[in-house]
């Protein structure tokens, strides 16, 4: 008799549908709604239906921990660095227009235990070609404002977990969260580029 319990995949991964249990904006609005979330090769693809909107949104999952970037228009992105004690950052982005695509991105001439700084970068576009430029990280109250002048210059939010960077960019309004994720709860937060405070918000996983 075979006796092996099989793994629920709830418990390691973030794929399915959430509700909205508790939210809060940066200028302490409730609001509440769901939350589904796919899988899509490497990065996943997510959708907010709230009381205050609709946003998709793309992220990466690791270690419990979801990474994500949403924003109203098309044109978005999200980065996820590991940050360096020798002030590199080794990065990955995707965004929400070239769909489970993964590139990556190297920063360096940082300033070694902090993030904050202005670094040269250099990184891969649709896997075959090679952009150079400057990104700029700078520290404002819980997040940190993110630019890249790389041809052309994006802006973006950061949050900082840990000894990770993720950075949700865009030509409009952006949202960057995280959520620690155990079992079928989750809790997180989120920041925009227009506020120095944070949002929350925590998930119940439904189905």
């Amino acid at each position: 008799m075979n006796t092996t319990t099989a793994t629920n995949p709830h418990k390691t991964s973030p794929v399915g549908t959430w509700t909205i249990t508790a939210a809060k904006t940066t200028d302490e609005t409730p609001y509440f709604g769901t939350v589904q979330i796919h899988q899509m090769g490497e990065i996943y693809s997510m959708s907010w239906l709230t009381t205050l909107g609709d946003y998709p949104g793309i992220a990466f999952f690791e270690n419990g921990n979801l990474y994500a970037a949403c924003s109203a228009d098309a044109a978005y992105g999200v980065s996820l660095y590991q940050i360096n004690s020798d002030g590199t950052l080794d990065g990955k982005w995707a965004t929400g227009y070239c769909t489970g695509i993964v590139e990556t991105e190297k920063a360096v001439g940082g300033t070694p235990n902090q993030v904050a700084g202005t670094y040269n970068v250099q990184g891969t576009f649709k896997n075959t070609s090679i952009y150079e430029g400057v990104l700029q990280v700078t520290s404002l109250g819980e997040i940190y404002q993110v630019s890249w002048l790389v041809g052309h210059e994006y802006k973006g939010v950061g949050l900082q977990v840990n000894d990770q960077l993720i950075v949700a960019w865009g030509e409009g309004t952006v949202f960057g969260l995280h959520y620690q994720i155990e079992g079928d709860r989750a809790t997180g937060n989120w920041a925009m580029r227009e506020s120095t405070t944070l949002g929350t918000e925590s998930l119940y996983r439904i189905c």
